[in-house]
């Protein structure tokens, strides 16, 4: 009994099989047939022509239209092979060695008219295949684009999912810390606002570090980029408040200086903290107790150079060369005692390039180690700086208050903003879902709703396009919440309708701001107002 496969694979065509003879094509009957005429004309109008090189040179060149490869060889021996038989027969009384260089001529020019046809088809041909590899290549690489597409689709929307889980609860920190810090609700005691502050700098402490583990897949992809701004110098030194508490511990002795002509630096301010806290950071683990910590922040030729020097182990000469890159650790049973994870440096080293600055270590085994860096001074458009105490004290409201929706799913944020706008006598309405959120609004009519993003049922940016359906609300401001960051994320919600987007943690002199910008002259505050909800 023989077994047979009912999905046979088909039998490969002719192009598949190069062996395989082909079928000759109209183009081939039609030269062969012009060697007939050609030959026969010839030989009936002037024997004597077949020896003649000419019409063979003539055919020959047919090659070039033909796609057959053996063509060239066929009329080359077809024209030699005329011309030397025709030969034989002339009889033109001439000398022989004048007739054998005329046939010689003839031949020269079929066989190099045949050469230069055979290397024109090998050449058309080695091109055809580099053609054919070539657009194999542009197809595998359009693929290879495509996968690397649906990647970085991917990649965003578990950072977007990653960022949302990680800065929602923060948003309730934060938010609740702003408005204890604003002192509407009565006044707090000097011990109090200490708590207070200390909550609110751990608070966005941990959001920058946030933030920064969620840029690390951005700096690898070459997508995050530098917000230059001008600041004071010493606002990188208060970094080492941050560490104060650690450095008591260990009984460290901190020294800071800096030069007094260094009035400005340039850069991104967040990232040149969470860069001097990673040094930082790397000092206080490596150097043991009743050890030394010096900072050091000078200008030089191009910006400013920042250096941090410590009485800790020290590095090795072998061990320095390393240090930087990822998950490099220089003792890993005794460093994982320690702590870390061994990506701060490789962290710090990107960030300090994605300044266009410099970074390396001077350092000797058991002498304690030198860690610097510098950043480059770039010229920038001043902007009006805010001061700390007007964070929160905005004049934005108006007497009456005005009618706003807030649309959020999470109680603890939704009590938090409910507290943020109590504070100016609003009349908020509250929706727990976007579809909610949609019934209030045809209900209430509300001069401004606060929309979150990711809700159960219907989200906030359907919420939205379902709104802007409705005439009345049409030109109503949308403000997106949202704890999900990115311009991906900012585009979609502005694409759904929102007049702006928010990301949390919210700031109320941000909120504030933005109410103000959409309500305009009908949203004021009186400052006695003000001063009766701070308790002033």
């Amino acid at each position: 009994m023989v077994f047979t496969n009912s999905k046979t694979a088909p039998e490969p065509s002719h192009e598949a099989r190069p062996d395989c003879p082909r079928k000759l094509s109209w183009r081939s009957v039609f030269v062969f047939l012009l060697w007939i005429a050609v030959l026969f004309g010839v030989a009936t109008s002037n024997p004597q022509g077949i020896t003649l090189g000419v019409p063979y040179v003539g055919l020959i060149l047919m090659s070039l239209w033909l796609e057959e490869k053996w063509y060239v060889h066929f009329a080359v021996l077809a024209g030699t092979v005329f011309t030397l038989i025709a030969m034989g027969f002339e009889n033109s009384g001439r000398e022989i060695a004048i007739l054998v260089s005329e046939r010689f001529i003839d031949l020269f020019a079929i066989w190099i008219t045949g050469i230069l046809c055979y290397v024109y088809k090998r050449d058309e041909a080695i091109l055809e295949e580099r053609a054919r590899e070539l657009g194999e290549s542009l197809k595998k690489l359009e693929d290879y684009n495509l996968r690397l597409q649906e990647a970085s689709k991917h990649e965003s929307q578990f950072l977007s999912s990653m960022s949302h889980e990680l800065r929602t609860p923060l948003n309730a920190i934060m938010g609740f810390t702003d408005l204890l810090q604003g002192q509407f609700f009565g006044k707090l005691n000097e011990k109090q606002l200490g708590y207070i502050s200390q909550i609110e700098k751990s608070g966005r402490h941990l959001l920058d570090l946030i933030n920064d583990l969620l840029d690390m897949a951005k700096i690898d992809a070459g997508a995050t980029s530098v917000e230059w701004e001008e600041f004071h110098p010493r606002e990188i030194l208060l970094t080492v408040d941050l560490m104060s508490p650690q450095f008591r511990k260990k009984q460290l002795q901190v020294e800071t200086f800096l030069d007094p002509s260094l009035a400005v630096m340039t850069g991104d301010r967040r990232k040149c903290k969470q860069i001097m806290l990673n040094l930082l950071s790397n000092a206080y683990k490596y150097t043991p107790r009743n050890g030394r910590v010096d900072i050091r922040i000078a200008p030089n030729k191009d910006g400013v150079i920042v250096s941090v020097t410590d009485t800790g182990i020290g590095i090795s000469k072998k061990e320095q060369g390393r240090i930087f890159s990822e998950f490099h650790q220089t003792n890993r049973t005794r460093d994982e005692g320690l702590g870390g994870t061994g990506i701060g440096l490789a962290l710090t080293r990107r960030l300090v390039k994605l300044h266009g600055g410099e970074i390396g270590v001077q350092s000797e085994l058991h002498e304690g180690s030198t860690f610097w860096f510098t950043l480059p001074f770039k010229r920038l458009n001043k902007k009006e700086d805010v001061r700390p105490e007007d964070r929160i004290k905005a004049e934005v409201t108006r007497k009456g208050g005005n009618r706003i929706l807030v649309a959020e799913d999470n109680k603890v944020n939704m009590a938090m903003i409910l507290d943020m706008l109590s504070v100016y006598d609003h009349k908020v309405f509250v929706a727990r879902n976007g579809q909610e959120a949609v019934e209030a609004a045809v209900t209430h009519e509300p001069d401004l709703i606060l929309m979150d993003i990711r809700m159960p049922k219907v989200d906030g940016l359907e919420a939205t396009r379902r709104l802007r359906k409705m005439a009345k609300f049409s030109k109503t401001p949308i403000i997106a919440l949202t704890a999900s960051v990115g311009p991906e994320t900012r585009d979609k919600c502005l694409e759904a309708g929102c007049s702006k987007h928010l990301s949390k943690p919210i700031q109320s002199k941000e909120l504030f701001d933005a109410i103000r910008h959409y309500l305009g002259e009908s949203y004021r505050a009186t400052k006695s107002g003000l001063s009766q909800k701070a308790g002033i």
